[in-house]
């Protein structure tokens, strides 16, 4: 005779830790996750889709007309896929480097990631050059801040310096901001006249976990950002597992996550997050978050509610509906004007598209605890 009791014990356990990992949503709205390029094994080849091949992607950027474009980072490479799935290189050589130049004469030595502005621009955070290169729609390649040289310096654009740029994002005004990883410091660069001026927004004054304004807040390895038209910076501060909020006045806040890892959804700090990385908003004001070490892509609410999009907790490559399906440390996001959200897939060297939509099938909230329970016997 079954134990009545435990059962309703182990049923509510299972659907209490279920809704903690969001992984039973009353939402009829659904994620669905499908593979827009790359064969899964490292290398470096162009072709149609899953017949190319990458070599840690870590960037990507989505152009108005559907192009998706990606820094290769570990082929030190910028890459383009054209809405037909084909994918070719744009810039870089596979030999890495630091030149400017048009296409495959130009060099980047571990491109990170990148951001699009109105005019078709692309910015890249070439993160092992400690410098930002602009790329024009025509492929030419230029250095917009820094030169090869590491270290924390502002000032003019030229002879700035960054301690590792791995985050890269451009307001409605053309300013860019740049998570500088190492340097622990978020830094804009303000167009101007002459060239531009590096200027640091917030942090810098070693690795820690505070909130506050400007220079007296602290960060541990800043890896990404995302910015709204108006200015708003929201940063993936990695080391400290957590999504801060910067203000055009340089006021630092939490929302989202905490110093310790973890995975749990929920609301502002009750959230956890193991390694954020890539961030994108969409057009609604949602944040979407790279979870690397979750394997997962989580979305923040603007009221700050974390939820879990796509991915199961350990890694994997499967195509399908979003809590079903693999990831193997994704490492960048962007979303385009559709709301369809490209990944850069790292870990399995892909490149991944999740669409959004409505069901009243998918990820359905479970009504049976006893059937839950009566699976464990």
């Amino acid at each position: 005779m079954r134990n009545t009791s435990l059962i309703s014990f182990l049923a509510a356990g299972l659907l209490c830790a279920a809704a903690s990992y969001g992984a039973l949503p009353a939402s009829p709205f659904f994620f669905y996750v499908t593979t827009v390029a790359g064969e899964g094994k490292k290398g470096y080849l162009d072709g149609k889709g899953i017949h190319s091949r990458f070599n840690w992607p870590t960037g990507v950027a989505v152009s108005d007309e559907g192009v998706v474009y990606v820094a290769d980072y570990s082929n030190n490479l910028i890459r383009k896929i054209d809405a037909s799935g084909n994918v070719a290189t744009l810039a870089g050589s596979v030999r890495a480097g630091f030149h400017d130049g048009k296409g495959k004469e130009a060099l980047f030595w571990g491109p990170d990631n990148m951001t699009m502005d109105s005019t078709g621009n692309l910015f890249v955070a070439d993160a092992d050059n400690f410098s930002v290169r602009k790329i024009t729609p025509a492929g030419a390649v230029t250095t917009v801040a820094g030169s090869a040289v590491a270290g924390l310096r502002d000032g003019p654009s030229a002879e700035a310096m960054f301690g590792y740029p791995t985050g890269i994002a451009v307001d409605g005004r053309g300013v860019l901001y740049v998570a500088d990883r190492r340097a622990h410091a978020i830094r804009k660069i303000i167009p101007t006249p002459d060239g531009g001026r590096v200027v640091t927004v917030a942090g810098g004054r070693g690795a820690g976990y505070a909130d506050g304004k400007g220079a007296g807040s602290l960060f541990r390895e800043p890896v990404s950002l995302a910015v709204t038209p108006g200015g708003v910076l929201y940063v993936a501060d990695s080391g400290n597992n957590a999504i801060r909020k910067i203000t055009p006045d340089s006021t630092v806040t939490t929302i989202a996550g905490a110093s310790m890892p973890g995975y749990r959804d929920g609301s502002g700090k009750e959230a956890f997050f193991s390694w954020p990385t890539g961030m994108a908003l969409d057009s609604r004001g949602n944040i979407y978050v790279c979870d690397s070490n979750n394997n997962k892509i989580r979305r923040i609410t603007p009221e700050g509610i974390v939820s879990t999009a796509a991915g199961e907790l350990l890694p994997g490559s499967l195509d399908g509906w979003g809590l079903k399906s693999g990831f193997n440390f994704p490492t960048a996001v962007a979303v385009d004007r559709a709301g369809n959200i490209y990944v850069a897939d790292s870990g399995n060297n892909k490149i991944r598209k999740i669409t959004y939509g409505e069901s009243k099938e998918v990820n359905r909230p479970l009504s049976n605890p006893e059937g839950i329970a009566a699976l464990l016997w």
